[in-house]
């Protein structure tokens, strides 16, 4: 444990193992060669003896991982015979500074989520010929957004109860008028209220405050559960 802590390795107490974060400019090499340093003087290993064991994985915040009574506890593992008892988490315990707080206005949720959607918000701004979108959602409701380019422009609609009956008792009549507040046109064509947010009229962190306002006053985001976001 000692030599595994003299060579940079932290229990991290959240998960059961040790690790190392390596800086973004690191190179394979680097990081090869402390990854086998761990394992000679961490671990005893003899390097003319490893094993290695690759596997393509879905794209996933958190693959599946060997469960704390395990063996190899904590490695990544998507073998169907340990599926049931697998964990789908980035770790056992949420650390007390990762909790998410309940937010109370919507300054609240900007710092819990504004840095987030004022990203993809960009990423639709420098992706408008391509067809790509995001989804911000709650537990009642969603906002949408992709790029529009005539005019240049990003295209937003928000959940109504025309497309998911259970809401009906979400968008009550003064909650909708807080959306038409926010120029959300009504359902018509499609079944969400809409709007078109042009990109020579609303930079990224002012789009992802309104967006976050929409969430907040029409669907009650109040930061737990976490704002789900999704994209292509």
């Amino acid at each position: 444990m000692a030599r595994r802590a003299a060579l940079g390795w932290r229990l991290d107490p959240a998960f059961g193992n040790y690790a190392r974060a390596f800086a973004p400019g690191a190179t394979t090499a680097k990081v090869a060669d402390a990854v086998l340093q761990a394992l000679a003087e961490g671990y005893d290993a003899d390097l003319g003896q490893l094993q290695a064991q690759t596997a393509r994985l879905p794209s996933e915040p958190c693959p599946p991982r060997n469960g704390p009574s395990q063996n190899l506890a904590g490695m990544i593992d998507n073998a169907r015979s340990m599926a049931a008892t697998a964990i789908h988490a980035c770790a056992y315990l949420a650390r007390p500074e990762d909790a998410n707080p309940s937010a109370r206005s919507v300054d609240d949720l900007a710092d819990l989520f504004g840095a987030r959607m004022t990203g993809e918000i960009q990423r639709l701004r420098v992706n408008l010929q391509r067809r790509v979108f995001v989804v911000f959602a709650t537990e009642i409701g969603y906002v949408q957004c992709e790029p529009d380019t005539a005019p240049p422009a990003i295209y937003c609609k928000a959940q109504s109860a025309d497309e998911r009956p259970a809401l009906a008792a979400a968008p009550t009549p003064e909650r909708v008028q807080r959306l038409h507040a926010l120029d959300y046109a009504d359902p018509g064509r499609a079944p969400n209220y809409s709007k078109d947010y042009p990109l020579d009229q609303f930079d990224d962190a002012a789009l992802a405050r309104e967006l976050l306002t929409a969430l907040h006053d029409v669907y009650g985001c109040l930061g737990q559960p976490r704002l789900k976001v999704s994209t292509e």
